[in-house]
């Protein structure tokens, strides 16, 4: 359907700039650090234009009050984007190949919702949450090459629909 199509396009490309520019919540939480405590060399050191460690605020639409700042937004991104992209495999884009037809950007979504639910998740624990090495190195401290993936299958969705697995 072509409602899921734009709704995946759509959401990729906002779950992508939330991961990519927007602020990191996981900062500071137990996601945010590995086992021994310490930062991941992975990604670590970047800083989000807008960052609140930052202590700018940045400018325009990735300020620390912006609207991609708010944790609410971020979960209903987050929900919506795993729901649209569980629903690509189901429905594919006109005529296409069931699965395979749309598998990278319903993959790309559902990864995208999935960091952005873990975030906001990891938030609002007061607990330790412990993943396993490839989950934190590609949702937590890989948030930013997560974020570039979501916006390029997004993009590249958009001008091929009916690519096979695109």
């Amino acid at each position: 359907m072509l409602q899921f199509y734009f709704l995946a396009v759509l959401l990729n490309v906002m779950a992508g700039l939330i991961l990519v520019y927007a602020a990191d919540f996981t900062r500071g939480t137990s996601l945010g650090a590995s086992a021994d405590g310490m930062a991941d060399d992975f990604g670590a050191g970047d800083a989000a234009i807008g960052d609140p460690a930052d202590g700018d605020g940045g400018d325009g639409l990735f300020a620390r009050e912006s609207f991609l700042n708010d944790s609410l937004f971020r979960l209903v991104v987050g929900i919506l984007a795993v729901f649209s992209g569980v629903l690509l495999f189901v429905s594919p884009v006109q005529d296409d190949a069931p699965v395979a037809g749309d598998l990278v950007p319903a993959l790309a979504c559902i990864c995208g919702g999935a960091a952005l639910l873990l975030e906001f998740y990891a938030n609002k624990l007061s607990t330790e949450i412990r993943l396993p090495f490839f989950l934190q190195a590609v949702m937590v401290t890989g948030r930013r090459y997560l974020g570039v993936f979501c916006i390029i299958a997004g993009i590249v969705h958009f001008i091929f629909p009916r690519v096979m697995f695109l």
